[in-house]
């Protein structure tokens, strides 16, 4: 019997936002007549868009999915290009951004990156590549300030929140009494606990992977009484030794922290905003400068203006 020729079977290419953006691109330019700068604007956004979603599919984009997105955006310094290698992934600059103090992006900045995906979002419905009633990104409200430290009754908002929730609650009390980067903290090991002429510290270091953001960071500092007095002692004296207290590190909490408490507080500050607030405290109660900048880990050439 004569076989019969096998037939071709031709996958469906997934549709991702890197194999759909050019054809978008050439859509809105022919609609808008792009200059070049527009077109550079355009790209930049859905850089962002890239970087988060990486290969997805984009016919499985939730709401959710782009709202989530929405919270990262407020984790993204200005400038980026200055700083970061144009291939570098969104985990790495969120990281990077943290460690070098960078100065986030402002809510019209984003609220102009966002406009322009939402063009990207709203084509990509109309050729029926996503799914979905309405993907408009909603926007953050205008703003001519930047975000900066949680107030007084936030901070009690947060440490509400969080206080069922073991390593969350002392993860983001560090942070309240401790103004530590969420790196820092997240690194620390139970050997990290220390006592130093009968006060409990916190040994910030380089020791094994241990990394910080510049030799100004390594420091001891004394561990705040309001620390002592939730059980974070006993909460250390749990683990073995060398072992780290906590299970997550910077870039997973990162994100865990927007997905689940920031929009219970103020969904445009971030967990960052907590170490503003710390060093804000300590400006309000006529604090040297100094002694902030050694207890926060600042160099004594970074500037430290929160008001």
């Amino acid at each position: 019997n004569e076989e019969k020729p096998k037939q071709e079977i031709k996958e469906e290419t997934i549709k991702t936002i890197e194999n759909t953006k050019e054809k978008y691109f050439k859509y809105q330019d022919s609609i808008d007549k792009w200059s070049i700068s527009t077109s550079q604007q355009n790209e930049r956004a859905l850089k962002w868009l890239e970087r988060y979603f990486e290969n997805k599919d984009i016919s499985t984009i939730t709401f959710d999915d782009l709202i989530e997105f929405r919270n990262i955006l407020l984790y993204i310094p200005g400038n980026v290009q200055k700083y970061f290698d144009e291939n570098a992934s969104l985990d790495e600059i969120i990281e990077g951004t943290e460690e070098q103090d960078l100065d986030k992006l402002s809510n019209n900045t984003i609220n102009k990156t966002i406009q322009k995906i939402n063009q990207y979002l709203t084509y990509m419905c109309k050729l029926k590549y996503m799914q979905g009633m309405d993907l408009t990104i909603p926007k953050y409200p205008d703003d001519s300030k930047k975000r900066e430290a949680y107030t007084n009754e936030e901070i009690q908002k947060i440490k509400e929140v969080v206080e069922n929730i073991e390593e969350d609650k002392f993860i983001t009390n560090i942070a309240i009494y401790q103004g530590m980067r969420l790196k820092e903290i997240t690194q620390l090991t139970k050997n990290d606990i220390v006592k130093n002429n009968d006060i409990y510290c916190i040994d910030i270091n380089t020791n094994g992977d241990k990394t910080t953001k510049t030799k100004k960071s390594v420091r001891i500092i004394p561990i705040h009484n309001k620390l002592i007095e939730i059980g974070f002692l006993d909460f250390v004296n749990s683990k073995k030794d060398g072992e780290n207290l906590f299970s997550i590190d910077n870039r997973k909490f990162t994100k865990y922290y927007g997905r689940t408490y920031k929009d219970l507080v103020n969904e445009e500050k971030t967990f960052y905003s907590l170490r503003h607030s710390f060093i804000n405290e300590l400006i309000q109660k006529n604090q040297k400068i100094e002694h902030i900048q050694a207890l926060v880990g600042h160099s004594q050439s970074a500037k430290i203006t929160f008001g």
